[in-house]
């Protein structure tokens, strides 16, 4: 009866609640990113995992996860992207159901490389699979969505994962991925369209293989280095070995008659400076969910609950962005709600910036609030660039590469921001560390969770160290933000450089369609063209004929 119904709904409708579905295992997947951090210590217990094999339970997931996207989304494209997101979920759902069965510590940290599997899979085609299905009117709102429901699953990670271990054991926080996955996929049999590229050449292997590798070296290096030292052999090795991978990838691109990534895509403005735009957003938000989490739990001694708690005003003003994106494209073109929400990301940065000891949490809340704000407004836009520009066709490679472009970035930020973090923090804390023996001193410079054990061990709770490490951690804080908010101003003066006023459709970027369809016409737009003439005007010279 409820399969009836589901099939009865308008198709409008039917849309929106494959939306809400996919939501849903977005949510999942960027949850997992965030949940085990706070099990490893029940981990480390309950299978006497040593420090490698918790490391490892951690970048066995993202390694996988970055080096999937490319394939999938290339995958998709011909096969069918509704197809491989559900056996995304399918073998997300069986790794789940192996980690929380799991016996030892390289039992686990297997099952978490197949959980990375499913999740290379589900994130990229989830994208590709909505912007497949909704039209210009609503696919700026529908991305605005789904691009607040990632960022959702990233602070409620430890949220959801405190409360979890209240009450049940490690295995918690993977079997609650069991019923999520399980109402995604049979939801999504029924709401998602199919859709696929019928004209697409034939796959690539090792075009596909080449960039996966790259990318997967790439991470391997950027996660090691803050660990072992950037030259220390287990750095510069993958770091040499993406390199290798990269330039043996461009150079059969160059040479191929049916090239992996069609260079028309690249030269697409909306594409590229699109793209430049969600990888500054990204790194702004990975710079903040870094920090602001151990300001929040070190300096001001939350637990993991009510810091995560702390962070639902940037939720709040992602969700609020998100939704009404569609909007103001309409009304403002894409160059200016981008350009606009990524001077509101600087602005909540800037503020993040000023913190100090005796700030009040409404003044960090507005700067959340502000920073989600921004980053809803602008990523939801930049997101509709990009997928406007590789349209249809497209659709799956377009996503996967943003969606690899931007793990990149995240985990280059998090690599270099926490370097900085940890060299200003070091800094700083020197002088008050003069007073303490060599042992003590040394655990307190690693971190400012180390220094509040220290001082918890040391007469009168040693508020002084807690004042000093709190103060050099703040001034690292400082720094981190204003490196974000640099990239995000250098992304905002270049939306308003390059980006078109309007995303036109794909095929009225290109002269022939402009022509076609007189979109670009003033006739054309009383018409009901989907293009403006600013729009065509600005895509045209630079997308061409695609295949």
């Amino acid at each position: 009866m409820l399969m009836t119904n589901i099939l009865e709904m308008p198709v409008l409708t039917r849309k929106w609640w494959m939306l809400t579905v996919t939501c849903l295992s977005v949510i999942v997947v960027s949850l997992d990113l965030t949940i085990l951090n706070i099990a490893l210590p029940a981990i480390s217990a309950g299978l006497h995992a040593g420090t490698g094999d918790l490391q490892w339970l951690v970048g066995a997931y993202s390694l996988v996860f970055a080096g999937v996207m490319l394939p999938a989304g290339m995958v998709g494209d011909r096969l069918g992207r509704k197809r491989l997101l559900l056996a995304g979920l399918a073998v997300f759902l069986a790794a789940s159901l192996w980690c929380a069965l799991s016996v030892s510590a390289g039992e686990l940290i297997a099952a978490r490389a197949l959980m990375g599997l499913g999740a290379g899979i589900m994130f990229p085609l989830s994208l590709a699979v909505v912007s497949a299905a909704f039209g210009d009117d609503d696919r700026p709102k529908a991305i605005g969505i789904l691009t607040a429901a990632v960022a959702l699953g990233l602070p409620l990670g430890p949220v959801l994962g405190g409360l979890l271990l209240q009450h049940f054991s490690w295995h918690s926080v993977f079997w609650i991925n069991v019923p999520a996955v399980c109402v995604t996929l049979a939801a999504g049999v029924v709401l998602m369209p199919e859709s696929r590229n019928s004209a697409a050449p034939p796959l690539d292997v090792l075009g596909a293989l080449l960039p996966a590798g790259a990318v997967t070296c790439l991470v391997w290096g950027v996660i090691n280095g803050p660990e072992h030292g950037w030259m220390a052999r287990s750095t510069w090795l993958p770091l040499a070995g993406s390199a290798v991978l990269l330039a043996a990838f461009l150079g059969r691109e160059h040479r191929s008659a049916n090239p992996v990534i069609d260079p028309a895509l690249v030269r697409d403005k909306r594409f590229t400076w699109g793209t430049a735009a969600t990888i500054a957003v990204s790194v702004a938000l990975f710079g903040i969910l870094f920090v602001v989490p151990q300001y929040l739990q070190s300096v001001l001694g939350d637990d993991p609950i009510s810091a995560g708690l702390r962070l639902l005003p940037m939720m709040g003003g992602l969700l609020v962005a998100g939704g009404v994106a569609g909007q103001v494209v309409r009304a403002a073109g894409t160059r200016l709600t981008v350009a606009a929400g990524l001077a509101l990301l600087t602005g909540g940065l800037a503020m993040l910036s000023q913190i100090h000891l005796a700030t009040g949490y409404a003044f960090v809340a507005a700067g959340l609030a502000l920073c989600g704000l921004g980053t809803g407004a602008a990523i939801a836009a930049a997101m509709d660039a990009v997928m406007t520009a590789a349209g249809s066709d497209d659709a799956g490679i377009g996503a996967s590469v943003n969606s690899a472009l931007r793990q990149v970035a995240g985990a280059i930020a998090v690599a270099v921001l926490g370097s900085v973090l940890s060299a200003t923090y070091a800094r700083d804390l020197r002088p008050a560390l003069a007073v303490l023996p060599g042992r003590e001193a040394a655990e307190a410079r690693a971190s400012i969770t180390q220094a509040a054990e220290v001082a918890s061990r040391l007469p009168s709770g040693g508020s002084a160290l807690r004042i000093a490490a709190g103060t050099a951690f703040l001034h690292g804080m400082s720094a981190v933000m204003l490196i974000c908010a640099g990239v995000a101003t250098l992304a905002a003066l270049t939306s308003l450089r390059y980006l078109p006023g309007r995303t036109a459709p794909r095929d009225l970027a290109s002269p022939q369609g402009a022509a076609a369809g007189g979109a670009a016409s003033p006739q054309g737009v009383a018409a009901g063209g989907a293009a403006s003439a600013e729009g065509a005007a600005a895509a045209a010279p630079d997308t061409g004929t695609r295949r």
